[in-house]
């Protein structure tokens, strides 16, 4: 499995959190974007797909993330999400390329032209962007080979390879991890899962960024043994897709199903609600975030 951005942005420039898939095997990797409802309502989540991009097929990793400036740059609890821009990286040198959101969803001309930001990162085994340091900026988090947990903090600047300062450990080990996602777009929480178990847990935000205690240590178990396991599990990612202002999982079947699990909140048992089939034929895609 292939790793992507694992958490959704907005790219219509609605305030709702959109799909992007890449469909291999359609001009050299084609990038699609399934506009999102805001509302959980089975096929209905995702409306019509857009093509936004073509020969993506170099990428070996690919997301989404609020890493250029904006007009509107306050926390997100007082401010609706921006257009995110769109980040991958190149699967031949690991260099890292930002491109931008031009601030209009108008298919191949909604991101501008790309800018590198950053180089040899295929030596990281696994990598998102989220708001860890609680500036307003989506920051990189990275797993190394010696899986070592590591934030790169956004400047506040977009700047080529400036944009983003020396790295900072958060995390030492990671036990059963496979996935590093965003729980909200707010102090965002530490989710992981393994595929070997289909186990999922997630560790809370301080709401504070201070290095190996920005993360709570009393991890809570989000979803038991087997939930997400490989034999059932073909992919997984998070997207706030019922509108809550949290991220639900999305999870795709071997046979191409795409599910939605909503997140009914901490204090619930269980922390997430029963599956909701969302889509049909995914299995064309080998990138989803």
């Amino acid at each position: 499995m292939q790793r992507s951005g694992t958490h959704s942005h907005d790219i219509t420039g609605d305030g709702i959190p959109d799909l992007i898939a890449r469909q291999p095997d359609l001009n050299n990797g084609s990038l699609w974007v399934y506009t999102g409802s805001g509302k959980l309502q089975g096929t209905s989540t995702f409306t019509a797909k857009t093509l936004v991009r073509t020969g993506m097929n170099g990428f070996n990793w690919v997301g989404t993330a609020e890493v250029t400036p904006n007009n509107d740059s306050d926390e997100y609890e007082t401010a609706a999400e921006p257009p995110a821009d769109l980040i991958g990286r190149r699967a031949s040198d690991g260099a890292l390329f930002v491109y931008p959101h031009s601030g209009t969803f108008n298919g191949g001309s909604t991101f501008k032209a790309a800018v590198q930001v950053g180089t040899g990162w295929n030596s990281m085994v696994w990598m998102t962007l989220a708001d860890v340091t609680t500036d307003g900026f989506d920051d990189i988090i990275s797993i190394d080979a010696q899986d070592n947990w590591w934030v790169y903090p956004h400047s506040g600047t977009f700047n080529g390879t400036s944009t983003f300062k020396p790295r900072i450990q958060v995390r030492k080990g990671r036990p059963l991890w496979e996935l590093m996602p965003t729980w909200s777009r707010e102090n965002a929480d530490m989710v992981g899962a393994s595929l070997a178990t289909g186990e999922m847990v997630g560790c809370a935000h301080t709401n504070k960024f201070n290095g190996l205690a920005t993360f709570q240590t009393d991890c809570k178990t989000l979803a038991p043994v087997g939930t997400f396991a490989q034999p059932t599990t073909s992919w997984l990612s998070l997207i706030d897709a019922d509108g809550s202002g949290t991220d639900d999982v999305l999870k795709r079947l071997p046979d191409g199903q795409l599910a939605i699990y909503p997140f009914l909140g901490w204090n619930h048992d269980p922390v997430l609600g029963s599956p909701v089939v969302v889509g049909q034929g995914w299995n064309s895609m080998d990138l989803i975030s």
